[in-house]
């Protein structure tokens, strides 16, 4: 490391903000908005210009630049395109020069500490923004050319073990919902002919909002559940949580309990009404205000096929039936959710299929915990990298 020299990122790479407008562009591009980003970068449905009906103005991107998400940038939205576009304005373009890697750089973006700095740069109380001009500032090692993709080869290898896992337990969730079908048919056909109820009248407490908290009180105090803890209805652990300051009365009100129904109440029309079922969180443990909190009747629908209901296509586009639709968000409310209709199929029959639930998720879980020995590897791979002691077991070697 003593050897490597650094820079500023603005000295080795171009942020690109050259701005286009959509109706210059043939409907096709492709484009990418934040909600096409996951946490980590990974890019989920791509959209263009036209199937999206794009009007505002947006950023070109190449094949070769990295996507920096700047609105929340605690999110870590960093992604590396394969293909050009256009993005959202708040998607920062950022073009590697001749002497830095590019993989080598999206790793170094990624970094947890990394993440954090720029987080911590950002300004905007309830919708933190990273600045061009403070994203150029941040100081990034450079290693000769051969040792940045050396490094990035080797973090990529990971990477790819890591996805493999991730794919694994997307892949269990999808057969939980073949199983639903097979068991109770497609919810919009009801071709067994279970009873037919409203969502409400299985509810025993709620649809209940979630606690709106200002950016100053994040940091310390209980786990709140926000609305990048989960995906597909897969819960990240609570331990991964944010920290926010809750009071005791708050904490009661907003408070999460084992088989809580979480639905997603305002976001991009691609997201909302995403639901999870809550597990073992820890005492206290709140959730943030673009939720809602349901818990069904135990004696008349298990949580768990309630949970696998709401994630079926037909749900999926009865909720978007009653979303109202703002400039960058959409919306559903309570009476929204109470009225969804829903068939009840008999307790034995949903008590059977949350025994194969249970397999399942059993399987979930060990990959879960390679994943999470992944991760731990991954972490520590980073940190060597790019304190430049990733080769010091060789030189150890050779010394010997």
């Amino acid at each position: 490391m003593s050897q490597w020299s650094e820079a500023a990122l603005g000295e080795v790479a171009e942020i690109a903000r050259s701005v286009v407008e959509p109706r210059d562009l043939p409907p096709e591009t492709k484009y990418l908005g934040l909600e096409h980003l996951e946490r980590g970068g990974r890019i989920i449905g791509v959209a263009t210009v036209g199937s999206e009906e794009v009007s505002s103005s947006k950023f070109k991107f190449n094949a070769g630049d990295i996507l920096y998400g700047k609105l929340r940038p605690y999110l870590g939205k960093i992604a590396a395109p394969e293909f050009a576009g256009v993005c959202s304005t708040d998607i920062l373009p950022v073009r590697p020069g001749h002497h830095l890697e590019r993989r080598y750089l999206l790793h170094f973006l990624r970094q947890p500490r990394m993440v954090e700095l720029a987080n911590s740069r950002a300004t905007g109380a309830n919708l933190p923004r990273l600045a061009p001009k403070e994203l150029a500032k941040i100081q990034i090692p450079l290693p000769a050319l051969a040792e940045q993709k050396r490094i990035a080869a080797v973090l990529d290898q990971v990477d790819a073990l890591r996805a493999k896992r991730r794919e694994a337990i997307a892949l269990l969730g999808v057969l939980a919902q073949s199983i639903f079908l097979d068991m109770f048919g497609d919810p919009a056909r009801n071709p067994m002919g279970w009873e037919q109820r409203s969502f409400g009248d299985l509810i025993l407490d709620g649809p209940q909002n979630g606690l709106y908290k200002p950016a100053g009180d994040y940091g310390d105090g209980v786990p709140i559940l926000r609305i990048d803890s989960f995906q597909a209805g897969e819960l990240k652990p609570a331990s991964q949580w944010r920290l926010v300051n809750a009071s005791l009365l708050e904490q009661e009100r907003y408070g999460l309990r084992q088989s809580d129904i979480i639905i997603n109440r305002v976001n991009s029309r691609s997201h909302l009404g995403k639901s999870v079922m809550v597990g073992e969180v820890p005492k206290g443990s709140v959730f943030e205000s673009n939720m809602m909190r349901v818990r069904v009747d135990p004696s008349l629908a298990r949580p768990v096929f309630i949970e696998q209901y709401l994630q079926s296509g037909f749900m999926r586009r009865r909720i978007l039936e009653s979303a109202k639709d703002a400039v960058n968000q959409s919306s559903i409310n309570q009476q929204d959710v109470k009225v969804l209709p829903v068939f009840v199929p008999s307790m034995k029959s949903q008590c059977r299929f949350e025994e194969s639930l249970e397999q399942i998720r059993g399987g979930q879980r060990k990959h879960r915990a390679h994943l999470a020995t992944l991760e731990e590897l991954f972490t520590s791979l980073q940190h060597r990298a790019f304190s430049g002691t990733l080769w010091d077991h060789e030189a150890t070697g050779e010394a010997a």
